[in-house]
Order: structure tokens, then sequence, then C-alpha cells
């Protein structure tokens, strides 16, 4: 009785160690940060914003309609400012600075001068609920800039 009475302040130490330790969790990958429903927050064609979502009117205001879905692993839907929707494949860079959608395509055709590729730089650290990206290349559809966008989920 008296070496259990001994061990007994050790046992709970212990128990109060292990009971307290949390195991921490993983940071969720890029991938895993970007696969979701993203809408524009703030749209910037060049050095000019364009949109932002909060404003009372916007210089396109189209870009209410810009939608883009990565809710599957592969498959991508970009939804544009003029409201045509392309369907595609995505996927990140190995070192996770650059997105690029492929093979899109409408029922139109492909996004005006893009050969149905779009790459974008992803700018800064993605959350799960704000990503920014910004074409790597002017384009046209974007008053031939480069287009950056704040987008937010949902």
């Amino acid at each position: 009785m008296k070496k259990i009475l001994t061990l007994l302040p050790l046992i709970v130490l212990i128990s109060g160690v292990l009971l307290g330790c949390k195991g921490t969790e993983a940071e969720p990958t890029v991938e895993a940060k970007l696969t979701r429903i993203w809408t524009a927050k703030v749209v910037k064609e060049g050095s000019d914003i364009v949109y932002d979502k909060t404003a009372s009117s916007n210089k396109i205001p189209g870009y209410a309609n810009y939608k883009l879905d990565l809710t599957s692993k592969t498959a991508a839907k970009l939804t544009e400012k003029d409201g045509v929707t392309f369907t595609g494949t995505w996927s990140i860079s190995t070192d996770n600075t650059t997105l690029t959608i492929s093979g899109l395509t409408s029922s139109s055709g492909v996004p005006t001068g893009t050969n149905g590729t779009l790459t974008y730089k992803i700018v800064g650290t993605p959350t799960t609920s704000a990503v920014t990206l910004e074409t790597a290349t002017a384009y046209i559809k974007a008053s031939n800039t480069i287009a950056n966008y704040q987008l937010t989920n949902p």
C-alpha cells in the first residue's frame, strides 16, 4: 500500500501530461485550401480596380458573375465576367506557386486568346476563405492586362 501511495503522484503527473498533450494538426495543403468554389471580391485589370464586391457601383459589374469552381480534385469550372462558363482541369505546380487550368472549353469554344489554358500566379498564402490569383500573362478578356483576382469563399 505504501508503494502505491508513493507512486500515486507520479502516475497523476504522467496522466496529466498525456491528457494535456494535443497532437498538432497538419496545415492543409495549398491544393486542399483551393478545392472550393471561389467568387470575386476585388478584381484589378492592370492597376485599375474594376470590381469591388462591397462597392455600390463598379466599372465592370460583370465580375459579380465570376466563379471559379475547383471542388473536384481535377475538374474545373470557370464562369467569366461575361457569364460564359468553361470546363477543364486544374493543377498546382510542385512549388505551390502556380495554378494552371487547362483544356478549357465551352459551347462557344475556348476563352479568347488562351488556347484553352489559363495560368495564374498564387499571390501570398491562400487560406480556405481567401486566395489571390494573378494571370501569368496579359489576358485579352482583362483589357489585355495582367488581371489580379482577390477571391473569396463563400
